[in-house]
């Protein structure tokens, strides 16, 4: 057939094209659910704030009226003219009930651990009060621990809480009476405080004590401690109910922790290394060390 025959059929029977193919645009991706880590730690952070506010307004609300209606005096209390001896021995036997479901609606049990756990070779704890440190410990990083509270009673309390549970758990373990501000005879590896600044006479001094018991330059110094927050309004209602709480607990809970660091007889011994604050500022979880200078 010649190729003028072709195209005339062609065209006599007309083009016929072929349609070209598209294929079905792709189904939409699947939604992806949401993360419920962040979500659960984000709620959980808000919900333990909101509950720590909540409670000092409600210890803190009677107090407060009553100040600002003029019926009882502003704030007096002071380690000088108050000595709180007689607050820690009436409060051990109940102080563990008393404030243990505080320390969990506010995490404290989870700052303790990670804290202590860092604590290794031979350990100094002073403030160590009923014992409420003795589960945070790695045993295998410790080599001994000294735990000391200025109150007898509450280190009675811890005496009989290690006996009961904790005999088999440390190498070796030693208990004094002594308080944190005197001097101590023996150098450590980790020095360990918690909640113990606010309740001493003189927390610079016991600062600088923590220090010169330090070993060696490698030595830390590690803090859990409570006070002034990052905000104004938080800071007068704990100034407006200083007293009463210093009374009940023995302890100032108005302290500029994180200020006293900035004192001369600190700066000269210790230097901040870790800081981390929670409870909107007024806990202060804090790893020092000691400065070149110590001897």
């Amino acid at each position: 057939m010649s190729t003028r025959k072709a195209i005339n059929r062609v065209a006599a029977g007309g083009l016929k094209y072929k349609p070209i193919y598209t294929p079905p645009p792709p189904p939409p991706p699947p939604k992806q659910r949401p993360k419920l880590g962040p979500i659960l730690i984000g709620g959980s952070l808000l919900y333990v704030t909101a509950t720590y506010v909540s409670m000092l307004v409600f210890k803190s609300k009677n107090d407060t009226n009553d100040i600002v209606a003029g019926k009882t005096e502003k704030p007096s209390v002071t380690p000088a003219t108050f000595d709180t001896s007689n607050v820690w021995e009436s409060v051990a036997k109940k102080y563990d009930q008393e404030i243990g479901w505080d320390e969990v609606v506010m995490g404290v049990g989870l700052l303790r651990r990670w804290l202590i756990g860092k604590a290794k070779g031979d350990v100094l704890e002073v403030s160590t009060g009923t014992g409420r440190n003795f589960d945070y410990y790695n045993a295998d990083q410790v080599d001994s621990v000294t735990f000391t509270d200025r109150h007898e009673p509450m280190l009675n309390e811890a005496k009989e809480k290690y006996l009961e549970s904790y005999k088999d758990k440390f190498h070796q373990a030693f208990f004094e009476t002594s308080n944190v501000e005197e001097k101590k005879n023996k150098k450590y590896d980790t020095i360990v405080d918690t909640f113990g600044l606010c309740s001493c006479g003189d927390p610079v001094e016991a600062l600088v004590q923590l220090a010169d018991s330090c070993k060696s330059e490698d030595s830390r110094v590690l803090l859990l401690e409570h006070g002034r927050s990052h905000y104004d309004w938080l800071n007068r209602l704990l100034d407006t109910n200083v007293d009463k709480h210093v009374q009940q607990w023995g302890c100032w809970w108005n302290r500029d922790i994180m200020g006293l660091f900035e004192d001369p007889r600190v700066k000269e011994k210790l230097q901040v290394e870790t800081v981390s604050r929670w409870h909107l500022g007024t806990t202060c979880y804090i790893i020092a060390k000691p400065t070149s200078s110590i001897e």
